[in-house]
C-alpha cells in the first residue's frame, strides 16, 4: 500500500486528491483489526468502506473480485484524483444517561453473555421496559447502544439475540465495556443537514455511500424510506446498505459513511504551457 501511494504521487504529483475504499466480508468478524492493520500503510489517506450484507438474513455475505464472488475476503481500492475528496461519516444518534456494563462476553465472536451480571438480553430488554421475546431488528435499531472512545461516542450495533439468550454484535465487544443507550434524533432533518453541509462550498458529482442497514430498518418502520431515498438521489448519492462502515482506522455501526468527489480542477500549466500560453 505504502509503494503504491508513493507510484502514485510520483506518477501524479499535481492530483492532490485520495482516498482508499474497503469493501469486507460482513460475517467475517474481523473487520475491526483490518481496518487498525491498514491504517499505518495509509497514512494521512482517509478510508472509508463498508461490510457486504445480505438484507437481515445474516446467513451469507460476498465481496465481488476480478469476476468471482468471495467470502471472509476483503478488497481495498486506493484512489488518487484530480477532483476535490471529502471522507465523512454521520450518524442522528444521541446519547442517554442510561449506562450498563458488559460483564461476559466473548469478543471473538463479538458475543455478549451478560450484561450488569445479568443475562445479556434480558437485561437488555429490561432496561427498555420491553419483553426479551419481542425483542427484534427494529429495536435494536431504534434503542442502539453507543460506547465513548476518543471524546466521541460510536455506535455498538446488536444484530441479534442468540438461540442461548445472548446477544449478537456487529462489531467489537468486550468485558468491562460501558454501553450507553442511545435515542434517534429526526432522521430526515438530520440527514438533510449533513448532506448540505457536504455542498455548502461546492456540489459534488457523486456522493458514494456505506448506508448501515440498521438506518434502512428504522427508515421502513418510520415509513420515511421515500424521504431518505428522495433526500439521497437529489444530493447524487449512490452506494450500499452495509453490515457496518469504516472510517479511518475504525470500524463502526448505524451510520452513513462516505466519500463526496468534487469536480475536478485543472492541472498546473508545464513551463512549455506557461510560455505558450504568454506568447498568447
Amino acid at each position: 500500500m505504502i509503494q503504491n501511494r508513493t507510484e502514485m504521487t510520483r506518477t501524479h504529483s499535481e492530483w492532490a486528491g485520495e482516498f482508499a475504499l474497503l469493501m469486507v466480508d460482513g460475517l467475517s468478524m474481523r473487520e475491526d483489526t483490518l481496518t487498525a492493520d491498514l491504517a499505518p500503510g495509509l497514512g494521512p489517506v482517509p478510508l472509508f468502506g463498508g461490510s457486504a450484507g445480505d438484507g437481515t438474513d445474516f446467513a451469507s455475505t460476498h465481496v465481488l473480485f476480478d469476476g468471482n464472488a468471495r467470502q471472509n475476503a476483503a478488497v481495498v481500492v486506493q484512489v488518487r484524483s484530480s477532483c476535490g475528496i471529502r471522507v465523512f461519516n454521520t450518524d442522528h444518534l444521541r446519547p442517554t444517561q442510561q449506562r450498563m456494563v458488559v460483564t461476559g462476553a466473548n469478543p471473538a465472536l463479538r458475543q455478549v453473555h451478560e450484561i450488569n451480571a445479568e443475562p445479556a438480553a434480558r437485561e437488555y430488554a429490561r432496561l427498555l421496559g420491553k419483553d426479551p421475546e419481542q425483542l427484534t431488528s427494529f429495536i435494536f435499531a431504534a434503542h442502539p447502544v453507543v460506547v465513548r472512545i476518543g471524546g466521541k461516542h460510536h455506535v455498538r450495533a446488536i444484530r441479534k439475540v442468540a438461540d442461548n439468550g445472548d446477544l449478537m454484535f456487529f462489531s467489537a465487544i468486550d468485558e468491562g465495556v460501558v454501553l450507553t443507550l442511545a435515542q434517534s434524533q429526526d432522521m430526515v432533518a438530520h440527514l438533510s443537514t449533513a448532506l448540505s453541509d457536504l455542498t455548502r462550498q461546492q456540489t459534488p458529482d457523486i456522493i458514494l455511500t456505506c448506508d448501515c442497514v440498521l438506518r434502512r430498518i428504522e427508515a421502513q418502520q418510520k415509513q420515511l424510506s421515500p424521504q431518505i431515498s428522495a433526500l439521497l438521489a437529489s444530493h447524487r448519492a449512490v452506494g450500499f446498505c452495509t453490515y457496518g462502515e469504516q472510517v479511518n482506522s475504525m470500524h463502526v455501526n448505524q451510520t452513513l459513511t462516505g466519500v463526496a468527489i468534487y469536480p475536478p480542477t485543472e492541472p498546473p500549466l508545464t513551463t512549455a504551457e506557461e510560455k505558450a500560453w504568454s506568447r498568447a
